[in-house]
């Protein structure tokens, strides 16, 4: 994909995003998400915790098997999935109807027998119709970020609705290590920060010669890759002494830090990784 059929496609996530029907947000939500589908629910959880709000992000077994069935104060389940095959979905979505969770299921078309047994639950279906699906919903999740965030809102609403521009200035920001990066011809770890959970697991998705994606903490094992840290100036304050370690012991590995709010931090992350790989998921 080039340059500007990139910042299209973009255009037309942003769009189909803004149409999709945002769900009810109410306080003590959980959050499911399977991993394709992590950056969403990730950059979803942020948001809610940053205005708030009671959230709790599980992927699909940790809600069946030990949340579930034993914790009886959640008020909505919001069930993010980018597989047409997640049977393990569909199942956290019946377990969350069993206990009588209000449950909206978000994903691009599921296989026929899923898509009847979710209409057989009754869950409210908001459908993903875009060739972008992972791109789409975490634009969406900004949009559905509650308005409770004082002075702060009005500058993350100003940064979501210059989205359109976002390609162009991580592009000047960051195009070096952006050209660096595409040179690798060789398989990479990348670590990540909270804040750039959805950049990291974006690219271990999105590119084939991204091996690993962990926490940041894993710098201290012995892993033979060459190694990217993603990061924010937010996340940078509670890890100084694992990226003085990273700067000191890994010359040659690429850092990046963003310089944002950490609630929009995930997507420019996945954004900085789609500039890599010259396309979106």
């Amino acid at each position: 994909m080039q340059y500007n059929d990139l910042k299209n496609s973009l255009i037309k996530a942003i769009n189909v995003a803004k149409s999709i029907k945002k769900p009810e947000i109410k306080d003590n939500i959980l959050i499911i998400s399977d991993y394709l589908s992590r950056p969403t629910g990730k950059i979803l959880y942020i948001g809610l915790l940053s205005s708030g709000k009671k959230a709790t992000l599980l992927t699909p077994t940790e809600a069946v098997l030990y949340s579930l069935p034993y914790y009886e104060n959640f008020n909505k389940a919001i069930i993010f999935s980018m597989n047409s095959k997640d049977s393990r979905s569909v199942h956290a979505a019946e377990v969350a109807k069993v206990m009588n969770l209000d449950v909206e299921f978000i994903s691009p078309k599921m296989e026929n027998a899923l898509e009847e047994r979710l209409e057989y639950l009754g869950v409210k279906r908001i459908l993903i119709e875009t060739e972008f699906p992972i791109i789409t919903s975490s634009i969406a999740s900004l949009l559905w970020i509650p308005s409770d965030l004082g002075e702060r809102y009005e500058r993350i609403k100003k940064e979501i609705d210059e989205l359109e521009g976002s390609i162009d200035w991580l592009n000047e920001k960051y195009r070096s290590n952006i050209e660096k990066i595409k040179k690798l011809n060789e398989d990479f770890a990348i670590f990540y920060t909270p804040s750039t959970e959805a950049g990291a697991i974006y690219a271990y998705n999105i590119m084939q010669n991204c091996a690993f994606a962990l926490p940041i903490e894993f710098l201290k094992n012995k892993i033979k890759y060459r190694k990217i840290l993603l990061t924010s100036s937010v996340d940078s304050s509670d890890f100084k002494d694992l990226i003085l370690m990273f700067k000191i012991d890994y010359s040659g590995n690429e850092l990046i830090e963003f310089n944002t709010d950490p609630i929009t931090v995930g997507l420019y992350s996945m954004l900085f990784i789609s500039l890599i790989s010259n396309k979106l998921l």
